[in-house]
């Protein structure tokens, strides 16, 4: 299975070939084989982990990044907006401008107006009044306007600085590439402790077979001991007894020769099974 670009993982048992160069350590360009085993039949289970934990690296990193590039679209959107609000500012103040050249056309108007005799006195001064506050008004809106404009460029200017000194993109990209690289080294471990616990398993089940072996090999050793302290008993007993006793323990020591033989030959069966079966410990 593999796990990413640089990891790969098989599930089944170590190939006889890589038995020597991995174990050995050796490094193939970088690219890191791990070799699970059986792993106690837990195969698919130790695969949903790594897989589990590939989906919530990847989701971590895609949202590093996402975070980063929707905080980028979202300057340069407002930076567009500021552009366009400057835009609109200019040509708004092309606006003011004419008509504050209006009001004071019309006061050059309405002074020659006066001048000539065609506006009273009382009228020229109401006039005048209306026009100079107009006037106040003009100049009042084009320094708003162009306090705003200001502004806006200043905040633009700003924001560009603000990007030369930091790399947001570059910098979420390079988190993106921990967080996976962090995974890797966790599935990696996942696997090498799941290797290990099979290891020390079977390692735990092989002792207690030899263990078992060994005790019935005594046991084996002990029972065909004591046959054989009872058997010379019974020759030293027939060897004091009278020749008629001794007639008539015949039958009697047949009978038990036979059954001691009977015992000897399931002994002797035992005995091979265990032989055999130390046999295959040792392989």
């Amino acid at each position: 299975m593999k796990v990413d670009n640089n990891i790969t993982l098989f599930a089944g048992g170590q190939p006889e070939s890589s038995l020597t160069t991995e174990g050995a350590g050796k490094k193939q360009e970088g690219r890191k084989t791990v070799f699970a085993g059986n792993l106690n039949n837990q195969g698919g289970s130790l695969q949903d982990r790594i897989e589990q934990k590939k989906k919530d690296a990847q989701k971590q990193a895609l949202k590093i990044v996402g975070d980063a590039f929707a905080g980028d679209r979202a300057i340069d959107d407002d930076m567009e907006n500021r552009r366009q609000n400057v835009t609109e500012l200019v040509e708004d103040r092309k606006r003011l401008e004419e008509e504050k050249a209006g009001v004071e056309a019309r006061s050059e108007d309405l002074q020659k107006a006066y001048e000539s005799g065609q506006v009273s006195e009382e009228d020229y001064a109401a006039e005048l009044k209306n026009l100079q506050q107009e006037q106040l008004v003009r100049e009042a809106e084009l320094g708003k306007n162009e306090n705003q404009i200001m502004q806006e460029n200043a905040v633009i200017a700003g924001t560009r600085i603000e990007r030369l000194k930091h790399h947001a993109m570059t910098d979420a990209q390079e988190q993106a590439e921990d967080v996976l690289d962090a995974a890797r080294d966790e599935i990696v471990g996942m696997v090498c402790e799941e290797g290990r616990d099979h290891i020390d398993e079977e390692t735990e089940k092989r002792e207690e077979q030899a263990e078992e072996i060994k005790e019935e090999k005594e046991e084996q050793e002990e029972f065909i001991e004591k046959q054989k302290e009872h058997r010379e008993e019974q020759e030293e007993i027939l060897e004091e007894m009278p020749t008629e006793e001794m007639v008539s323990l015949d039958r009697i020591q047949s009978d038990v020769q036979q059954e001691v033989q009977n015992i000897l030959d399931k002994m002797k069966l035992l005995a091979e099974d265990i032989k055999g079966a130390v046999v295959d410990q040792n392989r």
